[in-house]
């Protein structure tokens, strides 16, 4: 039985080879679609080192830098730019025929295939800018499309005078790093920059773009001329736009506060409300300091007019405290008043304020006592619609230089 097998095994495999001889047994052959064949003639002896420029032709470079958003970083006084850089170029290493491909007319590829721009921002914190893995895409005629997404980190010196409607510009300094002017030109008819807004709710809106470009010779390459484009972005805080906001946030507290105090010299000197009134004031005014400063660095180059409002204002909340003190205090103290102090009150300027003294010394029936408290009153009435009338003008003054 085992001689049996032993034959059948050696008969099988003999025929095995006999067909492989015939041609009856074939391996499948490579399927070669034309994209596949397109790359293989494009890149069988391609160098992506190799600039596509020669002594009389330079690499026409046509970029076009597209602002998405915009975010600031207040702590670390750094702009972010989220971009789209636009490059185009022709490259006539990549050529084809496309009635020999299939009618292939674009074909994509991924950027460290081919050679690309090497377009760095010079002024970038960090070692790098951050790009997509995006394909760029080559026509047959050699144009090449490439859009990678980047983003660009750089100081910005803050202005925080404006705050909440402040207004800070970005400088961004945007060229090759490797390659000068007498190897590839930055040209184009279309503007070197755009603004697309992707983002529907920015916290900072992009007021304004300029951008040149510049060329520069550095001392390590004298004969070597650098081109360059140069960005100044303008960005402006998304609340200027919403009145609505404007006046829930900034003006209607401000008002609170200025009317809270003025209310103040409109109680009697000797209602203890007064003094209540004026710490009450008072403590409302930190607590908005403290939620600004939660907001805002404490070191800044600038301090916020909005800062300096509600400082102003807390002296006026404490003055207005100790004014109140010394009012009632002097509607209570037994002590008679100073000669000059009598003179004003009985003069006729306190009678044109329609402030009237109950009782008088030449009546007999009048207690002398009574009298000086009302001339006590008096004068306290007097001095808080002078400070009404005093602190009215200073508030008025304050918001109009720092809020409006």
């Amino acid at each position: 039985m085992d001689v049996l097998r032993l034959q059948s095994f050696l008969i099988t495999l003999t025929a095995y080879f006999f067909a492989v001889d015939a041609g009856f047994v074939q391996t499948p052959k490579e399927n070669i679609t034309a994209a596949h064949a397109l790359r293989k003639h494009l890149f069988k002896n391609y160098d992506r080192v190799v600039v596509p420029a020669t002594s009389k032709k330079l690499v026409q470079i046509k970029m076009i830098t597209i602002f998405n958003s915009v975010e600031l970083s207040y702590d670390t006084s750094q702009m972010t730019f989220h971009t789209w850089m636009n490059v185009e170029w022709n490259d006539d290493r990549l050529t084809w025929n496309p009635d020999d491909y299939d009618q292939i007319g674009n074909i994509m590829v991924e950027p460290h295939e081919i050679w690309y721009p090497d377009f760095r921002a010079y002024n970038n914190l960090g070692v790098d800018v951050e790009r997509g893995n995006t394909h760029a895409m080559i026509n047959s005629t050699g144009h090449v499309l490439w859009v990678p997404p980047i983003r660009y980190r750089v100081h910005c010196k803050m202005d925080m005078a404006r705050w909440p409607y402040d207004v800070h510009t970005g400088y961004l300094k945007v060229g090759s790093w490797v390659y000068n002017s007498k190897v590839i030109n930055m040209t184009g008819t279309a503007p070197l920059h755009e603004i697309m807004a992707v983002s529907p709710y920015p916290e900072w809106q992009i007021l304004r773009i300029s951008s040149e470009k510049f060329t520069r010779i550095y001392p390590c390459c004298p004969d070597d001329p650098y081109e360059h484009v140069e960005y100044n972005v303008t960005i402006g805080r998304e609340i200027r736009e919403h009145g609505t906001a404007t006046f829930a946030l900034i003006i209607l507290p401000v008002l609170s506060t200025a009317l809270l105090n003025l209310l103040v010299f409109c109680i009697p000197p000797d209602d203890k409300s007064k003094l209540i009134t004026s710490l009450f004031n008072g403590l409302i005014v930190v607590s908005i300091l403290l939620v600004i400063y939660s907001k805002i660095p404490l070191i800044l180059s600038s301090v916020p007019f909005i800062v300096l409002y509600y400082a102003y204002s807390l002296g006026l909340t404490v003055l207005a405290a100790v004014i109140s003190v010394a009012l009632n205090n002097l509607t209570t103290t037994p002590k008679p008043l100073p000669k000059p102090i009598n003179v004003f009150v009985q003069s006729r300027f306190v009678e044109m304020l329609q402030m009237e003294i109950k009782g008088s010394t030449h009546d007999d029936q009048t207690d002398s006592k009574t009298v000086e408290f009302n001339r006590r009153r008096i004068f306290a009435n007097v001095i808080d619609k002078i400070c009404f009338a005093l602190f009215s003008c200073i508030y008025i003054f304050l918001i109009f230089r720092f809020i409006f």
